[in-house]
């Protein structure tokens, strides 16, 4: 009987949306309030099989539209990447990836405060401590400006000395290279700095709206890079300002809205900037920044180790398995990642109740992708002829150790993403530190002591999540525990540094 029900509410829900849609096409001048109904209509759909709970009908609508938000994101970068190809040839396409990837390290420099800011803006909406909100979106904007100043400086002395075609081992033009690098460079720094307001609209669970401002940031530059592609081909300047410059200007129009629309009672403001007061919130973001640096060394010696070790062709055969055996992670990603902000929300109000059955129905979830990572391992064989013909041999005991490493993350980072809600990451951050430090002894001491080859990395990999998802667990039964032993009164918005920033 429910489940009747259930198909009758989304059948109406469907017909009135398209309806909604309809009328929206045909008069433009109220659109926006027509997609808004469309939204409110898929929101009361998802309250009816959420029971009712706001928070789990957020969680799910987020779920919901950032497949779909992500899905036209790959489809656009698909198309970006076959255009661009076609603006440039092999060779220039190549170091235009050199560059971009080269600076792309921009994106580590904010020492965890987008994460750090997220987490906070979650826990003082909860409880509606708005000028505390206030407090830290001024000070994490006020932060990255003292970060980005001094880059940019340093920049612009290095831009006019550099030998930028010895640098990249280029015989290019020295004008259009340095001018290109110079935009690549300024455009994904402002990028950075404007990187708050995603960690401000994830924080209030419109984790949705992120998802659309970055499809937006996809989206605007492929259509320069289409004309470009017919009437300047070659430029590789001019593919420099659509893939780079141009999502600046959404950054920056999606941002001055939001500020003056949903989020004007947390509008940055210089009065509002008082970086003692929010220690917490840097103690928090180095926490973050530990665990993604910790993530970023133990993925990039691996490939090192491989080339020193083994080769070349090792390395694109473990990239490969890797690429392969991520996409169940990716997915199952983009539904943990909504849950994020909302287990923030959900510790800050003492929801005891809602955090256990999350984690269990995760936990159901995540045993799903266990069961479809199985079923890779038994299909690698034939979906690698199909991908890459007969010029990759997949060894079938490197498969299977792969396929366990994967089956394990799944668990440890659904863990990790339950302590990050908590924002005591203190411990991930030490554990996550110490696994980077090993890894590569360890890998080492695999290969030339035990003679394990390629499957060394994999092993030293297995060992590390093992030892995460026991540490994550017993981390988060602790939490619960202390928080179902504090009275609701007690309540405080500030929680425990989780390091002593001084």
């Amino acid at each position: 009987m429910k489940t009747t029900i259930k198909t009758v509410r989304f059948i109406d829900f469907m017909a009135i949306s398209v309806q909604q849609i309809g009328r929206a096409g045909v008069s433009t001048k109220h659109n926006d309030i027509k997609l808004q109904k469309v939204i409110k209509l898929l929101k009361g759909y998802i309250n009816s099989l959420s029971g009712g709970k706001e928070r789990t009908t957020a969680v799910n609508f987020n779920i919901i539209v950032s497949f779909v938000l992500r899905a036209l994101s790959i489809i656009v970068s698909f198309l970006t990447i076959s255009f661009s190809l076609k603006l440039l040839d092999t060779n220039k396409y190549g170091i235009w990836l050199a560059i971009s990837s080269t600076v792309s390290w921009i994106s580590i420099l904010d020492i965890g405060l987008a994460n750090g800011l997220r987490n906070k803006v979650a826990e003082y909406l909860a409880v509606k401590n708005y000028k505390e909100a206030k407090i830290a979106v001024s000070s994490t904007y006020a932060i990255l400006f003292m970060i980005v100043v001094p880059i940019l400086l340093l920049f612009g002395v290095f831009l006019k000395y550099a030998h930028w075609n010895s640098i990249f081992n280029t015989k290019l033009d020295e004008r259009e290279l340095l001018l290109t690098i110079a935009a690549v460079f300024i455009g994904l720094l402002m990028q950075f700095f404007l990187k708050p307001i995603a960690s401000i609209l994830q924080g209030d669970q419109k984790i949705y709206k992120s998802n659309l401002i970055q499809l937006l940031c996809n989206f605007i530059p492929l259509v320069p890079i289409i004309f470009f592609s017919k009437y300047l081909h070659g430029s590789m300047f001019a593919l420099a300002i659509a893939q780079t410059v141009l999502p600046v200007v959404v950054l920056i129009a999606a941002t001055v809205i939001l500020f003056r629309t949903d989020y004007k009672h947390i509008r940055p403001s210089l009065k509002q900037v008082n970086l003692a007061k929010s220690k917490s919130l840097f103690g928090l973001s180095l926490a973050f920044f530990i665990v993604q640096i910790a993530w970023v060394f133990l993925y990039s010696t691996s490939e090192l180790i491989i080339t020193h070790e083994f080769g070349g062709s090792d390395v694109t055969l473990y990239n490969l398995l890797y690429k392969y055996f991520s996409t169940t992670g990716i997915i199952l990603n983009i539904i943990l990642t909504s849950y994020w902000s909302a287990f923030t929300n959900a510790f800050a109000l003492f929801d005891f109740a809602w955090i256990k059955a999350s984690i269990r129905s995760l936990v159901k979830i995540a045993s799903i992708f266990l069961a479809i990572t199985l079923l890779q391992l038994v299909l690698v064989v034939p979906v690698f002829k199909i991908w890459v013909g007969n010029k990759v041999h997949v060894p079938f005991i490197l498969s299977c150790v792969m396929a366990i490493y994967f089956c394990v993350n799944l668990y440890t980072t659904l863990y990790s993403i339950v302590l990050n809600g908590t924002g005591k990451v203190k411990m991930q951050a030490i554990v996550s530190l110490i696994t980077a430090l090993l890894h590569v002894p360890v890998v080492l001491v695999f290969i030339r002591y035990f003679h394990w080859g390629l499957n060394s990395l994999v092993y030293a990999s297995i060992l590390w999540t093992v030892i995460q998802v026991l540490i994550w667990k017993k981390e988060i039964n602790s939490a619960l525990k202390k928080i179902n032993k504090t009275p609701k009164e007690k309540i405080v918005v500030e929680p425990e540094l989780v390091f002593d920033t001084k």
